[in-house]
C-alpha cells in the first residue's frame, strides 16, 4: 500500500519547479505546460484511487472475519397492560409461545404502519410454514396518547396475532431498557402533536422467555422467517 507524509501533487509541483529556475538571473527556462499539470494530475489521482480500493478491499475482508460469540443480554421480566382486556400482564404469561416484539405508537405516519405490515406478513408465512404458536407484541412507546381505547381501534388495522401493550411511563421506560430501546420525543407542534423517534427492531423471544435474535428494518419477510426457524430449532 502507498503511504504519503505529505500530499502527492505539491510534491511533484515543487520538484518540477526546480528544473524550471535557471541557474543564472533566477529566470524561468520554460513555463509549466498544462501537459504536465495533467499528468502531475493524473498520478495523484492514480494513487489516492488505488489507496481507496485497497483500503475498502482490507475494510471487506476484516469485516468477512468478525464472529458474533454468546447471546445478548435483552430481555428480562416485565409488566404492561393489556390493550384487548384493560388487564396486567407479564412475561411469564406469554411463556410457550414464540414472540416477535416492536416498539412502536399509534401516531406514528409512515415507520410503524410499515413494520407491522411486515410482521404480519411473518406471521402468515411462519404459519404456513408450520410454526405454531407465535405472536407479534406491539409495544407502545408512547403511553400518554396510546391509552387502551386507542390502542384497541388502531389494532383492527393489523394481524389478530399482535397483542397491543401500554402502560404508565415507568413500565413502559423499564421495557425499553431491558431491550435497549432508544426513545426520543420530538418538540411539540401548536396543536400539541409530536412524533416520537425509536429503534425500528422486531425482537424474537425464545418460548422459554429468552432472548433469540433481532430482525432490522432493511430484512424481507422471507429471510425474517428463515432466522425465526433457525432461533427455535
Amino acid at each position: 500500500m502507498f503511504r504519503f507524509s505529505r500530499p502527492l501533487v505539491p510534491r511533484l509541483l515543487a520538484r518540477h519547479s526546480r528544473h524550471l529556475v535557471t541557474q543564472g538571473g533566477g529566470k524561468l527556462a520554460a513555463p509549466v505546460s498544462w501537459r504536465m499539470l495533467a499528468l502531475t494530475s493524473a498520478l495523484a489521482f492514480g494513487s489516492v484511487s488505488y489507496y481507496n480500493i485497497t483500503h475498502n478491499d482490507k475494510l471487506t475482508t476484516t469485516a468477512s472475519k468478525v464472529t458474533t460469540v454468546g447471546t445478548a443480554l435483552l430481555g428480562g421480566d416485565w409488566t404492561l397492560v393489556d390493550a384487548e382486556t384493560g388487564k396486567f400482564v407479564t412475561n411469564e404469561d406469554y411463556e410457550g409461545e414464540v414472540l416477535l416484539l416492536y416498539f412502536g405508537f399509534a401516531h406514528c405516519p409512515d415507520i410503524c404502519p410499515s413494520e407491522l405490515r411486515k410482521l404480519s406478513g411473518v406471521l402468515d408465512e411462519c404459519k404456513n410454514s408450520g410454526i405454531t404458536n407465535i405472536r407479534g407484541l406491539f409495544v407502545t412507546v408512547d403511553p400518554a396518547r396510546d391509552s387502551v381505547d386507542n390502542l384497541k381501534k388502531y389494532k383492527l388495522d393489523f394481524h389478530p396475532s399482535i397483542t397491543y401493550l401500554t402502560g404508565t411511563p415507568d413500565m413502559i421506560k423499564k421495557m425499553a431498557k431491558l431491550y435497549r430501546v432508544y426513545i426520543s420525543k420530538a418538540d411539540e407542534t401548536e396543536d400539541g402533536d409530536y412524533l416520537v423517534d425509536h429503534s425500528i427492531v422486531i425482537y424474537g423471544v425464545k418460548k422459554d422467555g429468552s432472548f433469540g435474535d433481532f430482525f432490522t428494518q432493511s430484512m424481507k419477510k422471507g429471510d425474517i422467517v428463515k432466522k425465526i426457524k433457525a432461533m427455535i430449532d
